[in-house]
């Protein structure tokens, strides 16, 4: 006959046991790790919102702004929260459109100093993409050429709508648009004004300034 098998005794575990203190080592600070990512997700940060348009150039001070708790993780230094943090005499440096959070970036001093503002007349309404605050292009289209041929001659690339004006003329609609345009093509501007020739302005769709 075979020897009957021996009987192997499982012991208890220790709580000195080394491998014992490691893993719940573990399970604590795994809790104790999601528990803080948790914590800094959920989290919130005051931030400044803007109350309504706001061009480049325009002077800004606290009460444009309204506050608002948004969560902004690590990315929370890179906007205003408190009207402490616009110094007293600051200009914009980039728009901000209404309900958008205030960049520190976009606070500054002397802000579109090589901008100048040009109202531009135009012969039919313009795209909802043309409203304050908004990068836009500027087209020519000489005066003598207002045929199904006419070509149309680009003269600004970088223009920013400052305000769109709406009225009517001895029973007829007028619409005119003040652009701040670069110093530098402030002259050709003028000149095609000056000229009698068409003048358009053209949004720029999805190509924002602020904030962005």
């Amino acid at each position: 006959m075979p020897p009957a098998p021996s009987l192997m005794r499982l012991r208890r575990p220790r709580w000195k046991d080394p491998r014992l203190l490691i893993g719940i080592l573990l399970v604590v600070l795994s809790v104790l790790l999601g528990a803080l990512l948790a914590s800094r997700a959920s989290a919130t940060t005051t931030v400044l919102v803007a109350r309504d348009e706001v061009v480049v150039g325009d002077e800004i001070g606290p009460d444009a702004f309204t506050t608002a708790e948004v969560r902004l993780g690590d990315q929370s230094a890179r906007y205003a929260s408190s009207p402490g943090d616009i110094p007293e005499g600051s200009t914009a440096l980039q728009s901000v459109h209404s309900g958008e959070l205030l960049p520190v970036s976009a606070i500054g001093q002397g802000g579109g100093g090589d901008l100048r503002p040009v109202v531009i007349p135009v012969d039919s309404a313009v795209a909802d993409s043309v409203s304050p605050g908004r990068p836009v292009e500027l087209w020519r289209t000489a005066a003598d050429e207002q045929d199904s041929d006419a070509l149309a001659e680009k003269l600004v690339d970088g223009a920013t709508v400052r305000r769109v004006f709406e009225g009517s003329t001895l029973g007829m609609r007028s619409m005119s648009v003040e652009v701040l345009v670069p110093a530098d093509d402030l002259p050709e501007v003028l000149e095609a004004l000056g000229s009698g020739d068409r003048m358009d302005v053209i949004g720029v769709p999805g190509d924002q300034q602020a904030g962005s």
